[in-house]
């Protein structure tokens, strides 16, 4: 899996520096398109597929808006050189999207509007065949997901978020809150001056109303605030020959997902918990789930004590369903695996058995075989598992992130170095086509980096891969700095397959930085034992991976100026910062993002709060353990911080937690240390991915325009 230099004269889009292509710019990141979702008709003659965008508008004071936009597409498949049409249009989103068995209805979801917290998503149909306007066919109070078709096409499963407050009955597990019982709080017309009833009535009342918020449960933190009232996913069937009429067909207070009709319609398969009388923040495993197409005779098909479910679909027998399965003893390190379970006698089957990677997507092909999408190396193959093992169907360089089959036709949405996100087509003798063009025209004038595979041995033994890319307008005889970006996660992994980072590489480079990145122990994609490397040291082996990437670099590319080298990653890579600067002071500059900073700190205050046990084996509480995270925390070696540095955060990170970077900041700004802090309200750990448009471009300038204070005789600004 090797790459021609950033250097060499390339086909296609990314040519010599001598042309009259640009480099990338940060308002690039406007004209990326991504696809998020996408079906083929059950005959392979289309594809229907949701493609997000960015718009850009003004708002009453003229000042430029950005908002995401996601919109439903079709492209012909027996018509070499077809272009994509769009079906959808205006403002709002679309998603969720599922071909219906005769492929003459897509059902989708659509949330209208701009703005997340605008109005429930509810389930839409659009007719294909025929012309006509999408139409809803839910109007539920609480909206709609996961739209599945009945085998007859008449009807639609869905999944319901119901707050518990609003289901029957109350839950078979404790509250867990001091000497009180669900929903006791009585309908008396609460206030404050009454009896110990009415105030307790009162003191709901508020609480119902999010002031103030109370916390009673482990996992007590949202994305961005304080968990609120818990919703239960419920199954629920849309009759559309009956009027659109909701029936719903699970109860109680366990959610029900990733659910799927059998081929002959007669049952449904589940993911739902075990049965237990543990709160389900306590629960640490999921189970499959059967019952009849009605809702009746719910029953686990696997339950398992030593294994976690979290993905089931049907073979076209309905005797058999695939499930993606985990050990969970380890749930940090074990890998997803593949197993054929019978529906008769609970027999289990291991598919792919062969294979050494966490499995991601899969499907069940119409020819029986399994389809499946696997982190390995840097991208994320396409694979097919069948009677003679595994094979790779797409593979090299790049990351296959959704696909789907029909009469041995698979489409695919692929990235790349060359092209962020593009439809793609296999045909059945092999062959490959690409279908969409999204980005492909714009990247036309544009100039590009790609990256030079290498691979590193380590003292232990292993072998680290690693990436690097030199600047675009790189001259012979020159040198210039380069920073080392690292991944968080700590179990991602980064290449060239990868897309968050697609943008970010190309604008470093762009403004005259090359870049060096790879994958330490503890990363996915090169199986347990890797992943498993990082167990009770996030700091000095991780660390030692990615800087002997950079040290290859520094020894091997002519191009890198050893004393102009710069540090940055995000959420964990934002930990490896801080511990970097903290013990190698080679960097001109660093910028933490997102990230992690005292362990102890973390396990309160951060929904991500379970890594602690799984990677540290313990709690903050046992003191053997306090003392291993004391020792793991970046905070705890602030002192011996010189390098300048630079921390964003999101103002309501709940991921990772915010006060951690506020320690670092106030620490080092005590020590009289070079130091800046950017917060970004109303903002959470997805702020680089998934964030408003305009924070994420501010976001990565203020880390350029940070460098370059550090970095004399950069190159000019792009």
């Amino acid at each position: 899996m090797r790459l021609v230099p950033a250097l060499a004269v390339c086909a296609a889009m990314v040519c010599s520096a001598e042309t009259a292509q640009k480099p990338i710019n940060a308002a690039d990141l406007l004209k990326i398109k991504r696809i998020t979702g996408l079906a083929i008709s059950p005959a392979a003659t289309f594809a229907v597929y949701t493609l997000q965008s960015i718009h850009t508008g003004k708002d009453d004071k003229g000042d430029a808006t950005y908002a995401y936009r996601s919109h439903i597409w079709r492209v012909d498949l027996g018509k070499p050189g077809a272009r994509p049409r769009q079906l959808t249009f205006g403002d709002r989103r679309d998603s969720d999207i599922a071909l219906s068995p005769d492929g003459n209805w897509v059902a989708f979801l659509r949330e209208e509007g701009a703005k997340p917290d605008g109005p429930k998503p509810q389930v839409w149909l659009l007719p294909l065949q025929n012309p006509g306007e999408a139409h809803a066919v839910t109007t539920l109070e609480e909206g709609a997901r996961d739209p599945v078709w009945h085998p007859e096409g008449t009807r639609l499963l869905v999944a319901v978020p119901v707050p518990a407050s609003k289901l029957e009955g109350k839950p078979h597990y404790a509250l867990e809150r001091p000497l009180r019982d669900w929903f006791d709080g009585g309908k008396l017309e609460g206030k404050p001056d009454g009896d110990r009833a009415a105030i307790r009535s009162w003191l709901e009342r508020n609480a119902s109303r999010d002031n103030p918020t109370i916390a009673t449960r482990l996992a007590f933190q949202d994305e961005q605030a304080l968990a609120r009232e818990p919703r239960i996913a419920h199954l629920f069937a849309i009759d559309l020959a009956g009027g659109n009429r909701a029936t719903q067909l699970t109860h109680g207070f366990y959610s029900h997902e990733g659910h799927a009709y059998s081929p002959d319609g007669k049952r449904i398969a589940y993911i739902s918990t075990p049965k237990s009388a543990d709160h389900p923040d306590r629960l640490r495993r999921k189970s499959v789930w059967l019952m009849d197409a009605g809702g009746t005779n719910p029953r686990p098909l696997l339950d398992d004590a030593g294994e976690n479910a979290s993905g089931v679909a049907w073979y076209p027998e309905s005797d058999s369903v695939l499930v993606t399965t985990q050990r969970h003893d380890e749930p940090t390190f074990r890998q997803a695996r593949l197993l054929r379970l019978e529906t008769g006698q609970g027999q289990a089957t291991a598919v792919a058995e062969s294979w050494e990677s966490s499995v991601a997507d899969s499907l069940v092909a119409s020819d029986g075989s399994i389809l499946f999408t696997s982190n390995w190396h840097g991208g994320a193959p396409l694979l097919r598992a069948g009677r003679s093992g595994v094979s790779e169907l797409v593979s090299g360089p790049i990351g296959v992130t959704d696909f789907d089959e029909a009469e041995g036709r698979i489409v695919y949405a692929q990235v790349s170095v060359a092209n962020p996100h593009e439809l793609f087509v296999r045909e059945k003798d092999g062959g490959t086509r690409q279908l969409s063009f999204h980005n492909s025209e714009w990247l036309a004038g544009k100039l590009l980096s790609l990256p030079t595979e290498k691979w590193i041995k380590r003292p232990n033994g292993q072998l680290v891969q690693s990436w690097v890319m030199n600047p675009v307008h790189a001259r012979a005889g020159q040198k210039y700095p380069f920073v080392l970006d690292m991944h968080g996660g700590p179990h991602t992994m980064w290449g060239p397959g990868e897309f968050s980072m697609w943008h970010e590489f190309q604008l470093l480079c762009a403004w005259g930085y090359g870049v060096v990145y790879s994958n330490p122990r503890g990363s996915s994609g090169y199986g347990y034992a890797f992943q498993r490397g990082n167990f009770q040291d996030w700091g000095e082996g991780p660390a030692s991976d990615v800087l002997a990437a950079l040290d290859d670099a520094v020894e091997t590319n002519p191009f890198v100026d050893k004393d102009r080298l710069f540090l940055t990653g995000g959420s964990y890579a934002g930990y490896l910062t801080a511990w970097i600067v903290a013990h190698d002071h080679r960097f001109k500059a660093a910028a933490a993002q997102r990230g992690v900073y005292d362990l102890t700190t973390f396990y309160g205050e951060g929904n991500a709060f379970s890594l602690v046990q799984n990677s540290f084996g313990g709690r903050p509480y046992e003191p053997a353990v306090r003392r291993l995270l004391d020792a793991q925390s970046p905070f705890t070696h602030v002192a011996k911080v010189r390098t300048p540095l630079l921390i964003l955060h999101g103002a309501q990170d709940r991921r990772t937690g915010v006060s951690q970077s506020e320690m670092m900041y106030r620490a080092l700004k005590d020590l009289g240390r070079s130091v800046e802090y950017v917060s970004y309200p109303g903002i959470g750990h997805e702020l680089t991915r998934s964030g408003p448009p305009l924070q994420r471009m501010d976001h990565m300038l203020r880390i350029v325009e940070f460098f370059e204070r550090y970095s004399s005789n950069a190159s000019p600004a792009p």
